[in-house]
């Protein structure tokens, strides 16, 4: 290898080196502000800083490798190995199932966070909805902010069992009980109980060009009123049949159109990547480990 073939190569592995330590240092930096929660935090921070910190920069595996995660929801506490440099947080106390409950602390958090409720009374929310659903690739970003991030929470003692309270945007409509009970069902016989979902209360028609399905929704009357849904999650069951010998695909999204009027699910259908919902459509975001009762 010649010196300029040599120097080149030491010039981009400090680069790579530099921009991991910066990686680093923002995902701490993340950390420490998800522990608060005085606000509701969406968990797409990050992936801006990553692509501000890319800026001209090449790596192997491209963009969508470095926003790939393994959940769409924060994976428990903050926690540091041992024979870490950084001091250990002070333990939380945990509930009578081992969950662990507190405030805030500087490099740690608890599965159940403290909160001021803004309907009923303080207790407790689940961290992993204070951050809310988390993207897994550039298409999942970009998708999650042109949504918003409005939304309620329950409330809970440091049971994380019984609802006192709610925090959130308490503004934000609720869904019907029985459609917060159907999207809750087919995200937990897709294999994830606490999954993400948005809805709505719109056309046959709208619903129809959102999900890219114009020939599975019965068009006798576009202006007909449907709930679309559309729910996020980590999915490992494959909810429909297969051909025999066919494996199932990978899937994140599922939507359902169903009429509202009766009840019954129109159409349906999974993918790996978000639906192209149109932008003037209003999804109402909720969480669906419990529904919101006060």
């Amino acid at each position: 290898m010649d010196p300029e073939d040599r120097e080149r190569q030491l010039g981009e592995t400090r680069s790579l080196r530099e921009l991991r330590q910066q990686l680093e240092t923002l995902a701490a930096a993340g950390a420490r502000r998800r522990a608060r929660p005085h606000r509701l935090v969406f968990a797409l921070v990050a992936g801006v800083a990553v692509a501000v910190v890319l800026g001209g920069v090449a790596l192997a595996g491209g963009f969508d490798g470095l926003l790939v995660g393994a959940s769409h929801r924060q994976q428990g506490p903050v926690s540091f190995p041992s024979g870490s440099s950084v001091p250990s947080p002070t333990p939380y106390p945990t509930n009578a199932a081992g969950q662990t409950f507190g405030g805030a602390q500087e490099a740690a958090e608890a599965d159940l966070q403290a909160v001021a409720a803004r309907r009923g009374e303080n207790g407790y929310c689940w961290a992993s909805d204070l951050n809310g659903p988390m993207a897994m690739n550039p298409a999942e970003a970009v998708w999650l902010t042109r949504q918003g991030q409005k939304y309620a929470i329950p409330v809970y003692k440091s049971d994380g069992v019984t609802q006192v309270g709610v925090f959130g945007d308490v503004s934000v409509p609720q869904p019907p009980v029985w459609l917060f009970d159907q999207m809750k069902s087919m995200a937990t016989n897709a294999g994830d109980a606490s999954a993400w979902a948005w809805w709505t209360r719109t056309t046959a028609e709208k619903a129809a060009l959102a999900t890219g399905n114009s020939t599975a929704v019965r068009m006798g009357d576009p202006e007909r009123p449907v709930y679309l849904t559309i729910i996020l999650g980590d999915f490992t069951k494959w909810l429909w049949s297969l051909p025999e010998g066919a494996s199932a695909p990978e899937y994140s999204w599922i939507f359902e159109v169903i009429d509202a009027g009766s009840q019954q699910v129109e159409a349906t259908g999974a993918s790996a990547k978000p639906f192209p919902t149109p932008t003037d459509i209003d999804l109402r975001l909720v969480g669906l480990r419990d529904r919101v009762k006060l």
